[in-house]
């Protein structure tokens, strides 16, 4: 059981989650609020393109990190380059400024608290991205799984994480033993991770493709959003540094994944994706 191996101050970070989870009310801290007004924008029938590019210009790091994916090789496809939100906008598509918002919100998260709490996040949001852009990537090759699914699903793998390493900064004592905070948040990533989805309005089968993620692959070739989330979190180069703290290597996680599909037939499917990967990387960078 984790509660035996956790500390009185664990112990009460663990029992404000717990009632959470039970109560499906979580609380979001102010830096997530952007999320939720994006939701209900999203949300509202009446809000088109005009309405959604007023509500993204007046947050200016949601409105130029919007305009510089428009123009990245990712999403621009010739003609005249994005110069204002209403026209990025357009060129991304309504259903990419969810993840979006939330890949800002990471951005944040990583910015704030203590330095140990700002080192952990900004290796997560490394990792993070570096999933995102492999698994965009990836979905190249797969027919049933669509790019921009699979983009969104690397984006917000581990929304949980980031969600947590925000609330446990009411925690000081908690987030300088890292060792225990690893602990929990690996514990609880997939079950926080989906309530957090859920709330901030993502598709249910993205919000399923991350928890899946998690438990299994289904076996080669590579079918299923999952089987491209996993496929591409084993092979980021940078590691979740919870799973690191768990003396879980990355060396470990990719000869699990050759055993189970085979060296040869993933280092292929690696090398096709490396020039999609490095131009999503690129985007997800700026």
């Amino acid at each position: 059981m984790i509660e035996d191996a956790i500390s009185e101050r664990g112990h009460q970070f663990f029992r404000l989650m717990e009632s959470e989870l039970a109560s499906g009310e979580l609380n979001f801290p102010t830096c997530m609020e952007l999320g939720l007004r994006i939701r209900r924008a999203l949300d509202a029938p009446d809000t088109g393109v005009e309405e959604l590019a007023r509500i993204i210009s007046v947050e200016p790091l949601l409105a130029a990190h919007v305009v510089r994916l428009a123009n990245s090789a990712m999403y621009r496809r010739g003609g005249k380059a994005a110069s204002d939100v209403r026209t990025a906008v357009m060129q991304v598509g309504v259903a990419a400024i969810r993840p979006m918002a939330l890949t800002l919100i990471a951005r944040q998260i990583a910015q704030m608290g203590s330095k140990t709490s700002r080192s952990m996040a900004d290796q997560l949001w490394r990792h993070t991205i570096e999933v995102a852009a492999l698994a965009w990537a990836l979905a190249d090759e797969i027919d049933m799984v669509s790019a921009e699914q699979a983009l969104y699903a690397g984006l917000v793998h581990k929304i949980g994480s980031f969600y947590l390493i925000a609330r446990a900064n009411d925690f000081p004592e908690l987030v300088a033993e890292d060792g225990e905070l690893a602990h929990l948040i690996r514990y609880w990533n997939p079950r926080i991770s989906r309530e957090v989805l859920i709330a901030l309005g993502t598709p249910e089968d993205v919000a399923n493709a991350v928890e899946d993620a998690e438990l299994y692959f289904e076996g080669w070739p590579p079918r299923s959003l999952a089987d491209v989330l996993y496929i591409a979190t084993v092979s980021s180069e940078t590691a979740d540094p919870f799973e690191e703290q768990g003396g879980v290597t990355r060396e470990a996680l990719m000869d699990e994944a050759f055993g189970r599909i085979g060296h040869s037939e993933l280092a292929a499917m690696l090398d096709r994706a490396a020039a999609r990967r490095r131009d999503a990387l690129a985007a997800l960078q700026a």
